[in-house]
């Protein structure tokens, strides 16, 4: 039975022109994530940056400061654009996320935190992951990037609530079923090329739920295309739900 790996990120309201909170990352097949990506993506890194220890930020890429400074370049940061790209549509590269309007929802329901909104994108996203699982007849494993003691732990409190009581449209046996085991957090001393691939989606994806264009170079068009559309052409139930 194959193995695949659902790699997320996020990207929060900002008080201006993002208005919404936005989940969403990659899923990659576990044998062409260990064999193939993660040699791609390094060999990309030493190209653009001479070594494999830069962490692949998207914001820090775009200000091309201090060890990103070699995107200053045209010429290499045409090249690590393009090679981005190639490599989501080379390896089938399943782009997968979630958003939801933050003020709408505060102003419809009495909430005490974030954490209720990060529920609510959380349960879409991994309620669709586990969609995708069933259908290609698979299990998975998730990964998320660590932050502090505290937002961790709220995050793993709100995975385990899925995983105990299920969704509206999935029972909890479903997710036990098909996720193999506790939710993973990495740190960026790890340097994680899963995690790094998925920093390039919610931020994208807000945008595009905001109504405003990508920011250029981007890699847009592909993540776009690579959205789960749960095999009957549904990417705006299955691949990005985007909620009031």
């Amino acid at each position: 039975m194959k193995k695949y790996f659902l790699f997320l990120d996020e990207s929060k309201p900002n008080g201006s022109n993002l208005k919404h909170l936005c989940l969403g990352g990659v899923i990659i097949e576990e044998d062409t994530y260990k064999k193939t990506i993660i040699r791609e993506i390094n060999s990309m890194k030493n190209s653009v940056f001479g070594n494999t220890e830069v962490i692949l930020h998207e914001s820090e890429l775009r200000s091309a400061k201090g060890e990103y400074s070699e995107m200053r370049k045209e010429k290499k940061r045409t090249f690590f654009w393009k090679e981005l790209n190639r490599i989501f549509v080379t390896y089938n590269i399943t782009t997968i996320g979630a958003a939801i309007d933050v003020d709408k929802y505060r102003s419809f329901y009495e909430t005490n935190s974030l954490n209720d909104e990060y529920f609510i994108v959380l349960q879409a996203v991994l309620e669709n992951f586990i969609h995708f699982l069933q259908k290609n007849n698979a299990l998975g494993s998730v990964f998320i990037e660590s932050r502090n003691h505290k937002e961790d732990t709220d995050i793993r409190n709100t995975y385990y609530k899925i995983m105990a009581n299920g969704t509206l449209y999935l029972n909890a046996n479903s997710f036990q079923d098909k996720l193999l085991n506790n939710l993973n957090f990495v740190i960026k001393e790890d340097n994680n090329i899963g995690v790094q691939l998925a920093d390039f989606v919610p931020g994208t994806l807000n945008r595009k739920c905001n109504g405003l264009n990508p920011k250029e170079p981007n890699i847009y068009e592909v993540i776009e295309s690579s959205l789960y559309n749960g095999k009957c052409n549904l990417k705006e139930r299955f691949g990005f739900k985007i909620m009031p």
